[in-house]
């Protein structure tokens, strides 16, 4: 059975509370990295933020809090951004039932 190709999402643009322009690419980030998502140094001249388009709802879910969370709380640990995330996620997935609609 062959694979269902999505269609690729359009890139969105935002900015953090120190007024610092981000944009997110929906592509998986490199593989050196072994993650889902990435967010780049607030420093770059384009900071981005990757999400990789092959996840599933939840997941999709935690990895956009999360790599926002980067974005918005650079000094924060990893630790601390991913408490924040599954917190986040698991609260909005499962005790208000988001789910993602697709168009």
């Amino acid at each position: 059975m062959a694979s269902k190709r999505r269609k690729p999402k359009r890139n969105f643009k935002f900015k953090t509370a120190k007024g610092i322009e981000y944009e997110v690419v929906w592509r998986k980030p490199d593989r050196r990295y072994k993650a889902v998502g990435l967010c780049s140094d607030p420093k770059d001249d384009s900071p981005r933020v990757q999400i990789s388009p092959h996840l599933g709802k939840q997941n999709e879910l935690n990895t956009s809090i999360h790599e926002f969370a980067h974005a918005f709380f650079w000094d924060k640990s990893e630790t601390e951004v991913a408490k924040f995330a599954n917190a986040l996620s698991r609260f909005l997935y499962t005790e208000c039932g988001w789910r993602k609609i697709e168009k």
